[in-house]
């Protein structure tokens, strides 16, 4: 008798992601330039709660020990919360935070894993303060280095979900985001471009494997408008009143 053999995807992409993070060299040297960028770029204070969602393992690399207590991750239920004290562990598409109730959120190769990214962002703003900080790590599938190596690895399925970061900083800029592409990694080097400014550093940044975006929630208060007043009768053209007849 033949049988026919079908081959099951078991493990989720992220997860395979996260493999591939932990155990090879390229990913180590991900990791060391994610967790740097982080450690400069997130300028917590006591007051500021943090809320990371999605596990990278390395979290106590830019998160310091006296600022754990207000950081919070919420994690999908796979393993282990890592080092992190603070874990939830919950759907990544409704998180269990109160609105308006967050100073920074940190999306680590998150949305592009998802089926509904676009829910994902939402999550973001609802429970973002005004003003409130968002960072979102994501693979550039523009990337010279996309193209030659992971389109071209059958062994990481994962590297096929990738978002433009273009086209996150438009859905962010119609949720009422400031955006600005805030770095770009390179691969395998562990060089990053921090806060590029000149055209060349923009260029080289948009065309880097990985990529961070920073967005500021932006808040704008409706100012109404005040009932026109009636409309004056056109002038006319010279004197706008007869003078009165002259005196006999």
């Amino acid at each position: 008798m033949n049988y026919k053999q079908i081959r099951v995807q078991s493990t989720h992409p992220r997860q395979q992601f996260m493999e591939w993070y932990d155990s090879t060299s390229l990913g180590q040297t991900l990791r060391d330039g994610e967790s740097s960028y982080l450690l400069n770029s997130l300028h917590h204070t006591y007051y500021q709660r943090i809320l990371q969602v999605g596990k990278l393992g390395i979290e106590t690399a830019y998160i310091s020990e006296e600022f754990l207590r207000n950081f919070c991750l919420i994690a999908d239920g796979g393993g282990n919360g890592g080092q992190v004290a603070n874990t939830v562990f919950a759907n990544m598409g409704a998180w269990p935070i109160a609105c308006e109730s967050i100073d920074i959120v940190i999306l680590p190769h998150l949305i592009e894993f998802e089926t509904e990214p676009h829910r994902i962002l939402g999550e973001a703003e609802r429970v973002l303060k005004p003003e409130g900080r968002l960072f979102i790590l994501g693979f550039n599938p523009w990337s010279l280095h996309g193209l030659l190596y992971f389109r071209q690895q059958s062994a990481l399925p994962w590297s096929q979900h990738c978002l433009r970061s273009s086209q996150v900083m438009d859905w962010l800029n119609l949720l009422k985001f400031e955006t600005e592409l805030s770095a770009g990694f390179g691969l395998p080097t562990s060089h990053v471009f921090f806060e590029p400014q000149k055209a060349w550093e923009k260029s080289i940044a948009f065309l880097a494997p990985v990529y961070a975006i920073k967005a500021i929630k932006r808040t704008w208060t409706p100012i109404p408008m005040r009932p026109s007043w009636v409309s004056a009768p056109g002038l006319v053209a010279g004197q706008a009143m007869t003078p009165p007849p002259l005196a006999q």
